[in-house]
C-alpha cells in the first residue's frame, strides 16, 4: 500500500549483493586482547586444525572502504558471515557474468590482498564459487504525510533510508512507541485519529530525519571514490572522528537514534567539512593560495550538496 501514500517514482541509489563467507570459528573468549583490540593470530583459528580466521576482527562488524562502494562484513555464526558488496547506481549489469566481474573488482579493491591476503582469498574464492548473487535494490523514500483516514504507515512502509548505517529497525520501533503513546492518550473518534497522527509524525520527524539523512550522507562520502573533494572529506570524518569523546559520541548517538536532533547534525557535519577546509588550505601540494581557496570553497559546497537536499526532503509535510 505505499503507493497509495506516495505515488512518486522511488530512485534506486544502489544495490547490495549478497555473499555468504564460510570459514573457521574462533574458539576463544579472549578475541578483544591484544593493543588497540588486535587480535594475536594464535588466537584466530581452531587450534585443532591448520586453516586460519580470514577476518580482521572476528566477533566484529566491519565496514571496508575502496571499492566500488562499500563493503560490509558481519558474522551470522561462528563459521558464517554476511558479505554485502554495494554497487552504486540505478543499475545493475544484465549479464550474470558482468555483475561477478563487477562484484569481483569491488571486493578486491575493498579487500587488497597486499593487506588482508586469507580475507581476499576467500573473497574470490567465494564470488566465483557461488552459483548465484543475490542483489537488493537500496532506496531513499521520504516520510510523506498521512491524509487517508483510518490509515497510518509505519517503519520501511512510511519512509526508507539507505541500510548502511543500519537505521531501518531504529525508526521502525521507535514508530511504534510514538504511536502507542499518541494511541494512548487519545479518544478513537475520527477528529482524535486524525490529531493523533499528526502529532505523531510531528513526533517521529526529528529522529528520523537524522538516521535516514546521515545514513545518505554516509554512503555517499564512502561510494565516491573518484572524487577529490568526497575523499576529502571522508578523509577529515575518520580524522573528526578519531578525536574521541565529544566527536565521537554525538556521531553514534545519531546512528543509534539517542540524540534526535537536526541541528546537532548540522553542526557536526559542517564541523568535519570546515575541517576539510582546513586540511585543503594547509596542503601546498594543492597549488598555488588562491588554488587551494577555490578547491576549499569548492569541498564546502560539495558538503553542502550532500546533506541540505536530503533534510529539505525529510522536512517537507
Amino acid at each position: 500500500f505505499r503507493k497509495v501514500l506516495n505515488p512518486e517514482p522511488v530512485n534506486l541509489i544502489s544495490h547490495f549483493c549478497g555473499l555468504v563467507l564460510e570459514h573457521e570459528p574462533v574458539l576463544t573468549a579472549d578475541h578483544f586482547t591484544g593493543p588497540a583490540g588486535a587480535i594475536p593470530t594464535s588466537l584466530r583459528s581452531d587450534p585443532r586444525t591448520e586453516k586460519e580466521n580470514p577476518l580482521p576482527m572476528p566477533h566484529n562488524g566491519h565496514v571496508l572502504l575502496d571499492g566500488l562502494g562499500p563493503v560490509l562484513l558481519y558474522q551470522m555464526s561462528e563459521r558464517e558471515t554476511r558479505v554485502l558488496a554495494d554497487i552504486p547506481g540505478p543499475a545493475l549489469p544484465s549479464d550474470g557474468s558482468q555483475l561477478r566481474a563487477l562484484v569481483r573488482e569491488s571486493l578486491s579493491r575493498a579487500a587488497p590482498k597486499s593487506l588482508y591476503p586469507a580475507l581476499n582469498a576467500k573473497l574470490m574464492e567465494v564470488v566465483d564459487g557461488s552459483q548465484r548473487l543475490r542483489c537488493i535494490g537500496n532506496k531513499f523514500i521520504p516520510a510523506t504525510a498521512n491524509r487517508i483516514p483510518g490509515a497510518v504507515w509505519i517503519g520501511d512502509a512510511l519512509n526508507v533510508r539507505h541500510p548502511l548505517t543500519g537505521g531501518g529497525m531504529t525508526i521502525g520501533l521507535w514508530d511504534v512507541v510514538h504511536l502507542c503513546k499518541q494511541m494512548a492518550n487519545e479518544d478513537h473518534g475520527p477528529r482524535a485519529l486524525s490529531r493523533m497522527t499528526a502529532q505523531w509524525q510531528w513526533d517521529r520527524r526529528s529522529r528520523a530525519l537524522v538516521v535516514n539523512t546521515l545514513s545518505v550522507a554516509l554512503h555517499a562520502l564512502f561510494a565516491a571514490a573518484d572524487s577529490p573533494d568526497m575523499c576529502l572529506l571522508r578523509e577529515a570524518c575518520f580524522s573528526y572522528l578519531s578525536r574521541g569523546s565529544f566527536y565521537t559520541m554525538h556521531p553514534s548517538g545519531f546512528l543509534s537514534g539517542l540524540f534526535p536532533s537536526p541541528l546537532l547534525l548540522l553542526f557536526h557535519f559542517f564541523s568535519v567539512a570546515l575541517l576539510a577546509v582546513a586540511m585543503r588550505l594547509g596542503d601546498p601540494k594543492a597549488g598555488m593560495l588562491p588554488m587551494r581557496c577555490f578547491a576549499a570553497a569548492r569541498t564546502l559546497w560539495v558538503a553542502a550538496c550532500v546533506i541540505l537536499p536530503f533534510m529539505w526532503r525529510e522536512l517537507q509535510p
